[in-house]
């Protein structure tokens, strides 16, 4: 009867409590344009902690079941709004509770024109990034993305295009978070390639988290271009006419409801005047040779691209998106060298006439699928890619003697290609309202083939032979897979702690076709990092962090054909290449003023084995340049940068960067260190009524590498811009380096065996002219966040 008794009361207290439940009920509704907001995030909190999370459905409409009795808060978060949050929200036993209709205003907004008017500061200093908002800058306008990275404070663009970050070119550029195998080539070549018009954003990422792949030994650059997330259809149309750039590119973009698609398509070109000078003495077992060369280059090149992406949102938990890229391009140059030749027993005054191309054609398909949950932020990705490219290049010379007579004739085609596949899955799951914690897995897998020959005509005739020795066909197969695990923890006026470990397992195989015995090889590398942060008192903070990356060579590095085509210089791959590895440390500290902010940042930087272009020269004064595992490098330094709003209409930002350089090679006998500094600064004032100026200049002190130094260089823009057409267009014209028609930058290098200096001209001084209009009318309906694949994982940098 006890028994009988328990029984009943136990069944009767569960009936009770379930009995009750309640069920909380409301509408997303935008402020202003009085329409439901899908999608947006709704959390039940009670005492900070997430007890229910969901998302508005089509109608703006969110629901919580099985609500106990008590007190909560409401807080709904979206992109494009300011955070709500619906205090002392009662829910009593049995009783279902209707919120109505909850007001959501946007951030900041412009209704019937596509022009979106959030006011951004040009550079945002994030947690884990540095951002620069490209599109406030008006004098990058009918320039190209390597003008656009010339702005960033720590980020240098030498005038070969090379993009160094922190005095490293071991970094992995990313367009919209997704790798261009462009990029694998020479990132030099590829930034001539994005107009600056197309660009929104540019993130700097120095301590990348356990999530991003472990290449880029400084750091990650990810490029992000102009999208527009509104319903209906608008569209944007550029032209830029300049001296050595000339760009055209539009976009569409439709959306309604679940469904959006977008079409963008380019067409750019680019021109190159300049010249080298170069005096090289070489002394090898008591033989001494001496080159005087003078060289004259001129040409361009163009490019085509377009884009078509689609996104479906099934249902306000489930996305499916596609997007299709393509490209087709090609960069022909003219050289003359003009060459005098010295040795003990010749003296030889002959001149080169080079002409050179690269044609190259590709595209890349994604699809990737997206899940949210009703917890908010709790995610899970599919993410593919597949892509396939094509690059020829080729050359012909004439070599002709005093007499202007052509005694030597050579060509050489190179056929490469590239064909690449990766799937990646990502699962992030926030364990409560201040920590997270993410993992997942990604296979990448490559092949790459080139078949390269070399023709000559040794007595200037049309009559080619083929040089068996310097031909062959390389395959190289390359495949890593990896998996990380990654935990953040965040708090307000709080530590915040970010740490994870990737580990990656490189597989590695390359054959030849004939020649050289095939190889293969395959390691693992466990990558460790870890972050703290601190909020400080009066909008201070601070962050230290630490991690490990590793840096595998980029294609263009591995590559063994032989590039004769310059006199008395060959240039050529090492397909025995192995990873870098390099310890990264860095503290900062910001502050924020009012308007203005200062931030600064200590780092240190150690590479292993680390990968550099080397220069030897045999006795007949011939010169190679190759690459090896040959150096340890090391690096200290120190950044500074601040924005200022001085006065209402005038602001400012700039940035000073100082480090010493250490390079130091026993093996070559070699070793190098200095200090190395960058000034910039970037000024703009607002006149009114939709006219603006902008000024923006920098200096590069001399560089050191391991066998030689660079002489440092200045330079600067100026530009305006006017809007017109109600708002809807605008015109911008820039002058670059207008007081000097070239820059100049000298070099020396040197080893025991030779001696060599020299110089370039770089004739940059020039203009430019751009008209950009808007169209559609359409209301503000911003997306979730789109995830797409990082293939952050191939050595990049020098041309």
């Amino acid at each position: 009867m006890k028994q009988l008794f328990l029984l009943a009361l136990g069944m009767g207290l569960m009936g009770a409590s379930f009995a009750q439940k309640s069920k909380i009920t409301g509408f997303v509704l935008d402020s202003t344009a009085r329409k439901p907001v899908e999608f947006a995030t709704v959390a039940l909190m009670k005492d900070t902690k997430v007890v229910e999370g969901t998302t508005s459905d089509v109608t703006g409409k969110f629901t919580f079941s099985k609500v106990p009795e008590g007190v909560y808060q409401v807080k709904i978060t979206f992109v494009g709004y300011k955070d709500r949050t619906l205090l002392n929200v009662a829910v009593t036993n049995n009783n279902d509770l209707d919120l109505g209709v909850v007001p959501f205003a946007q951030t900041a907004q412009q209704l019937n024109e596509v022009k979106v008017v959030e006011q951004k500061a040009l550079f945002e200093d994030r947690p884990d990034r540095l951002v620069y908002n490209a599109e406030k800058d008006i004098t990058i306008k009918g320039g190209n993305a390597g003008d656009v990275l010339r702005k960033i404070p720590s980020i240098a663009v030498d005038l070969d295009g090379n993009v160094e970050l922190r005095g490293s070119s071991n970094i992995k550029v990313l367009i919209n978070n997704k790798p261009s195998n462009l990029m694998a080539k020479s990132i030099a070549d590829v930034l001539k390639l994005i107009p600056a018009d197309d660009i929104k954003q540019i993130e700097v990422i120095t301590s990348p988290s356990a999530k991003y792949d472990a290449e880029g030994t400084a750091g990650i650059i990810n490029i992000i271009t102009k999208r527009n997330n509104l319903q209906g259809i608008n569209g944007k149309a550029n032209t830029s006419i300049g001296r050595w750039n000339d760009n055209y590119n539009g976009s569409l973009n439709y959306r309604k409801k679940n469904i959006g698609i977008s079409a963008r398509g380019g067409f750019n070109k680019w021109r190159n005047l300049g010249e080298n000078y170069t005096k090289r003495v070489t002394t090898v077992e008591n033989y001494k040779t001496e080159l005087l060369q003078n060289t004259y280059f001129r040409g361009g090149g163009e490019n085509m691209n377009g884009t078509i992406s689609a996104e479906w949102d099934i249902d306000s938990l489930n996305r499916l998106s596609a997007g299709l890229n393509f490209y087709d391009g090609k960069n022909a140059m003219n050289f003359d060298y003009i060459n005098n030749f010295t040795s003990s027993s010749e003296k030889t005054l002959f001149t080169r006439k080079l002409y050179r191309i690269y044609d190259w054609d590709g595209g890349t398909l994604n699809v990737d699928y997206n899940k949210t949950f009703k917890k908010p932020k709790k995610e899970f990705n599919v993410l593919t890619m597949f892509s396939k490219e094509a690059e020829d290049s080729y050359y012909n010379l004439d070599q002709l003697n005093a007499e202007n007579a052509v005694y030597y004739r050579e060509k050489s085609p190179n056929a490469s290609r590239n064909y690449e596949g990766t799937v990646q899955i990502d699962f992030t799951n926030p364990l409560d309202s201040v920590s997270t914690l993410e993992m997942g897995t990604k296979a990448i897998l490559r092949n790459v083939k080139s078949d390269y020959r070399v023709a000559t005509a040794l007595d200037g005739s049309s009559n080619f032979t083929d040089v068996p020795a310097l031909a062959n066909v390389f395959d190289y197969n390359q495949q890593v897979a990896s998996t990380y695990i990654a935990y953040s923890r965040t708090s307000k006026n709080k530590w915040g702690i970010n740490a994870g470990a990737r580990y990656e397992h490189t597989f590695i195989q390359a054959a030849f076709l004939s020649g050289t015995v095939p190889f293969s090889n395959n390691y693992g590398n466990i990558i460790p990092n870890i972050s703290l942060s601190r909020n400080l008192p009066k909008n201070q903070k601070l962050k230290l962090s630490y991690s490990q990356r590793i840096q595998r060579p980029m294609l263009w590095f591995l590559n063994p054909y032989v590039n004769a085509s310059e006199p008395k210089m060959t240039y050529s791959g090492n397909p025995y290449l192995k990873p870098e590895l390099t310890h990264s440390a860095e503290a900062s500290y910001n502050v924020y003023i009012k308007e203005s902010s200062v931030n600064a940042v200590f780092f240190m930087r150690q590479t292993n084995n680390a990968l550099e272009r080397i220069r030897t020269v045999d006795s007949e004064g011939n010169a190679n340049i190759t690459f090896q595992n040959i150096a340890q490098n090391s690096s200290y330094g120190l950044t500074l940068s601040g924005t200022a709003k001085i006065k209402k209409k005038f602001s400012t930002n700039g940035s000073f960067n100082l480090y010493y350089n250490v390079l130091n090679s026993p093996a070559l006998q070699a070793s190098n260190a200095n200090w190395m500094y960058r000034v910039n600064l970037n000024s703009t004032y607002d006149f009114g009524k939709g006219f603006k100026a902008q000024f923006f200049g920098f200096f590069n002190s001399p560089r050191v590498m391991l066998q030689g130094k660079m002489s440092g260089y200045a330079y600067y823009n100026i530009a305006l811009q006017k809007e017109v057409l109600k708002k809807k267009g605008s015109i911008s014209a820039g002058l670059d380096n207008f007081f000097a028609p070239f820059i100049e930058q000298k070099m020396s290098f040197s080893s025991p065996t030779f001696v060599q200096e020299g110089g370039s001209k770089f004739f940059n001084r020039g203009w430019r002219v751009s008209f950009s209009y808007e169209f559609g009318k359409m209301t503000n309906a911003p997306q979730r966040q789109k995830k797409s694949i990082n293939n952050d994982d191939k050595k990049g940098g020098e041309n």
